[in-house]
């Protein structure tokens, strides 16, 4: 047991143990410099078990920041490899009015967009409903630019000619497809779509989320779209 002279180590190293060392080295014949080596020796004992645990806990640390760095990486590449195709899938669907696409090629322009909130609206220039409604969705369309929303139009069974004129006279922007069979067997057919007009909402997992089988507002646009931006 330590006394209140021996010091914290019992071997009147620490405070208070001059006395008791003294003592020893008299009564016992132990020089002073055999407690300097030992007191020495428990130090360089104590140091390496110090060393390695600090070294173990610098690799571990070592390790966690690299896994960190590369996973961080990793994410910032595939987000912009995804906001690369899905730019790409934008461009090619805008690159010429009514862009011809059948079924196959219309999922795989919806599929490249995911990631993004998507509108899909199915209509024709016949459909005075439709036409009516095409102000709110290019209002809409403007005020979600530079975020990750694309609005698609869809021109179902109609004649092209006067779609492509509808669209030039209402300064349509977003991309349009067009949809020559429509409603007897095409696109539309295949989105569950039997009368126009009709609109689609898509969330960023490119999941069909709501339809609204009738004209829209700009107003429920707005607020479907912060929803589904929200949810994701």
């Amino acid at each position: 047991m330590v006394g209140p002279t021996q010091g914290a180590d019992g071997l009147g190293f620490g405070r208070g143990g001059d006395w008791y060392r003294r003592r020893l080295e008299r009564d016992l014949g132990i020089c002073c410099w055999s407690f300097q080596v030992l007191r020495q020796s428990l130090r360089q004992a104590r140091k390496p078990a110090l060393d390695r645990n600090v070294s173990s806990v610098l690799r571990a640390t070592g390790v966690l920041l690299l896994v960190l760095v590369v996973a961080l990486a990793a994410g910032a590449c595939k987000g912009r490899s995804r906001e690369k195709g899905a730019a790409a899938a934008v461009a090619t669907l805008g690159s010429a009015p009514l862009v011809d696409r059948d079924l196959a090629q219309f999922n795989r322009d919806v599929a490249a967009l995911k990631g993004r909130v998507m509108v899909i609206n199915f209509w024709a220039s016949w459909c005075a409903p439709c036409k009516a409604e095409t102000p709110a969705l290019q209002r809409t369309a403007a005020s979600f630019a530079g975020k990750p929303v694309t609005f698609i139009g869809v021109d179902a069974s109609d004649a092209r000619g006067n779609a492509l004129g509808f669209l030039r006279k209402d300064g349509v922007t977003y991309p349009t497809v067009y949809d020559a069979k429509g409603i007897y067997g095409g696109i539309a057919t295949h989105w569950q779509v039997a009368s126009l007009p009709q609109t689609w909402l898509l969330g960023k997992d490119g999941t069909r989320s709501l339809r609204i089988p009738r004209p829209t507002t700009e107003t429920e646009l707005a607020a479907r779209i912060n929803q589904l931006l929200g949810a994701a």
